[in-house]
């Protein structure tokens, strides 16, 4: 996972959303929750599966559907709870992680067509 995506996930809404849909699957219920973070990677959690999931996925050419990549990180249950403990440690260790800023607070997405662009934000995107 490259540094903008990290900071993505562990800075903001992805990782409260993830928190709340484990949540919800420790109380037995559906859960289908898949959360861009950038780059072509996702964070999903799925009922039945007892993990949470951040891997990359990828457009085939002529598709509409993307596509999982083997190219990713499948964190047990137990993997996770240690992950968001040791969060703060990652970022005091690494601080260009925790300086790093998602693309989207960057000077290239003051307009929408800059926006549009950018292949964090939308990589499925055919060129312009």
């Amino acid at each position: 996972m490259f540094s903008k995506q990290y900071r993505v996930y562990a800075g903001g809404r992805n990782f409260v959303s993830a928190l709340r849909s484990l949540k919800i699957l420790h109380a037995g219920e559906s859960v289908t929750y898949k959360e861009p973070i950038g780059g072509g990677y996702y964070i999903s959690i799925t009922s039945g599966f007892w993990c949470i999931d951040i891997r990359k996925w990828f457009l085939p050419h002529g598709e509409t559907d993307i596509k999982l990549t083997r190219s990713g990180l499948r964190l047990g249950l137990r993997e996770w709870h240690v992950m968001k403990q040791i969060v703060e440690s990652i970022n005091s260790k690494y601080p260009t992680l925790d300086t790093t800023l998602p693309c989207y607070m960057s000077d290239d997405h003051l307009n929408q067509l800059d926006a549009l662009q950018c292949r964090d934000c939308y990589p499925f995107v055919m060129d312009f």
